[in-house]
């Protein structure tokens, strides 16, 4: 396949998980459809901006992004589960409604998100002979109807705000797990078992990492955020 319509692809398919996230945030909470496609239309506008910026940025600003992807994925992560919770189990014990106050946390524009976006739009910028605003304008325009669609599918399901709280959770748990698989699957490639000389600074993080996520599923059932 060429290397041109792979990179296409990549980005479409990356863009419509990205949609779906927002989706599920603008979907499951409790806003109006006036409100979804408010959201969907901001998507568009700062695509379009991303577009005419891919040739103003310096080099160095994109590498400073992908460095710090991976501090701003976690605390998004971490922000996602702790609403998640929040959401759930006040509905669960309460019915009490707050999805208008967190559903922000899944729709709204993730920076990490945007990054990796913005690096994949610039890379295709350099293959193809295709203005910038032109990609950001396809990229919005992607981001407004996929946004649209999947919003107006979940709408349909008619679920309780418990339904977009344990959705936050799973989300915010696959990050996490994100963080701790792909430099692990990284190393794999260079070693096949743990050195004789691997120190415990080294390896107590992963362990306590699995060990607080077992503890969260546990504290999470005990909260009656799963029932």
């Amino acid at each position: 396949m060429d290397l041109t319509w792979l990179t296409v692809s990549g980005v479409v398919i990356g863009i419509l998980v990205f949609s779906f996230k927002v989706s599920l945030g603008c979907g499951l909470a409790s806003i109006s459809r006036r409100e979804m496609l408010s959201i969907a239309a901001g998507y568009l506008v700062i695509s379009l901006f991303m577009g005419m910026a891919i040739e103003l940025l310096p080099e160095n600003t994109l590498s400073f992004a992908l460095n710090t992807g991976m501090a701003v994925h976690l605390l998004v992560a971490l922000l996602l589960v702790a609403l998640g919770i929040i959401t759930a189990k006040r509905w669960n014990s309460h019915c009490h409604d707050i999805s208008r106050k967190t559903f922000w946390a899944l729709s709204l524009p993730c920076p990490a998100c945007l990054a990796a976006s913005f690096i994949s739009c610039s890379f295709l910028a350099g293959m193809v002979e295709i203005d910038t605003w032109k990609i950001g304008l396809s990229v919005g325009l992607l981001f407004f109807f996929s946004i649209a669609a999947f919003s107006t599918i979940l709408r349909r399901i008619k679920a309780n705000p418990s339904s977009l709280g344990r959705a936050m959770i799973i989300l915010g748990l696959f990050y996490i797990l994100s963080i701790l698989l792909i430099p692990a699957y990284i190393s794999c490639q260079k070693i096949s078992f743990l050195s004789p000389g691997s120190s415990a600074a080294e390896i107590v993080p992963s362990y306590l990492m699995i060990l607080s996520l077992m503890a969260l599923g546990f504290l999470g059932r005990r909260w009656g955020v799963f029932s």
